[in-house]
């Protein structure tokens, strides 16, 4: 090949050239009555350069004819053709539209017309059956992330419990010492009974209520509070009852109380440290409360104003159930039946100071209105 003609082979390709160019073709091979082999070439051309010459179409033309005039003929109307289509604006292509040639720059700086099959039109859309196949895969996608979540809460509530039965259950959370404030008078038997229940259960889920209301009914505990502190910890703190008064019983025991007439002990010998209730009362065990009249006396050793409290003697219990109460100066106090406590205390303050340094031996308040003789 003649390497200054417009056209070489090396410039060809296999892409099919449109219809309007075979066309051309065609006509000018009718002229010379030769009939160009088909085949899907693609025609480059430069439309600036100066030299004429071009390669060969096809396989029947070649040799001396390069030079022929319809060499020339076919050249210049290819180069129109490709004017033609650079000018020509070319629509949109359809679906079912011929391709159309794009011109490119080839590695020799010449200009080279492609023709292409590519369809760069919007893709179709897809099919009922298709929507259907991707709208069941989404919903499937959909229900095995709901799945995933629901499996996660689960294994995660498992692992909770897991986690939490081994804390209940690991010596490390057991309970080992117990530490004890306040018992002075509290039964130590009693006592060390619930201590030695409370070691050695888990302290997350110790007994510890049971435990309290176990300690509450030991006579001498008003009231109790425990405590648990990680990781093996337990404290008691206890508030004893104050002993008030005591009185002997049909059994010849006497029986300690508080102020809200509960037995605290039993106990042979007379305490010097509480005032004593004269009279018989019943006997009592340990925790029990005693009724009228001794609740009535102890009741009032308890609202005693201070300057009576430093000269009480002894409280009195008759028969009849009458209280009395015995001061220094050898001043007896009636009181009557144990009620209205309250006013009649006043009225004996008021007479004590009524009567001054003036010598009396009784007050008697028992029926509301203070007398003295």
């Amino acid at each position: 090949m003649d390497d200054n003609s417009g056209l070489s082979s090396d410039d060809l390709s296999d892409d099919i050239v449109s219809d309007e160019v075979r066309a051309e073709l065609d006509e000018v091979f009718a002229d010379t009555g030769a009939v160009p082999k088909p085949s899907r070439r693609l025609v480059s051309v430069d439309p600036d350069s100066s030299n004429d010459k071009s390669s060969d179409l096809s396989s029947g033309v070649s040799g001396d004819s390069a030079r022929s005039p319809l060499r020339e003929r076919l050249t210049g109307r290819v180069r129109g053709l490709i004017r033609r289509d650079e000018s020509v604006p070319t629509a949109q292509p359809s679906a079912k539209s011929t391709p159309s040639p794009k011109v490119t720059t080839g590695p020799t700086g010449k200009k080279r017309v492609v023709i292409s099959d590519d369809d760069s039109g919007p893709a179709p859309k897809p099919s009922g059956a298709a929507r259907f196949r991707q709208r069941r895969i989404a919903v499937r996608r959909a229900a095995g992330r709901r799945r995933l979540r629901w499996f996660t809460v689960v294994g995660i509530v498992i692992a909770a419990i897991l986690v939490v039965l081994l804390l209940l259950t690991s010596p490390i959370l057991s309970i080992r010492s117990v530490d004890v404030e306040g018992n002075v008078y509290t039964n130590p038997t009693m006592l060390g009974e619930v201590i030695s229940d409370l070691k050695g259960e888990p302290i997350l889920t110790a007994d510890v209520h049971g435990a309290e209301l176990r300690l509450l009914a030991i006579p001498w505990v008003r009231d109790v509070e425990i405590s648990t502190h990680l990781p093996s910890r337990v404290t008691i703190q206890i508030v004893e009852r104050e002993p008030l008064a005591f009185y002997r019983a049909v059994d010849g025991f006497n029986r300690v109380i508080d102020r809200d007439g509960r037995v605290l002990d039993v106990i042979e010998g007379d305490p010097v440290d509480y005032t004593a209730i004269r009279g018989t009362g019943p006997n009592l065990s340990a925790g029990d409360f005693v009724g009228q009249p001794f609740l009535g006396a102890t009741q009032l050793i308890n609202a005693l104003p201070a300057e009576l409290s430093v000269r009480l003697i002894a409280m009195s219990v008759s028969a009849e159930g009458e209280v009395s109460m015995s001061l220094t100066n050898e001043v007896e106090v009636l009181f009557g039946r144990p009620d209205d406590f309250q006013a009649k205390l006043v009225g004996v303050v008021n007479e004590i100071k009524k009567q001054g340094s003036n010598k009396y031996a009784t007050i008697d308040v028992s029926s509301g209105e203070p007398s003295v003789r």
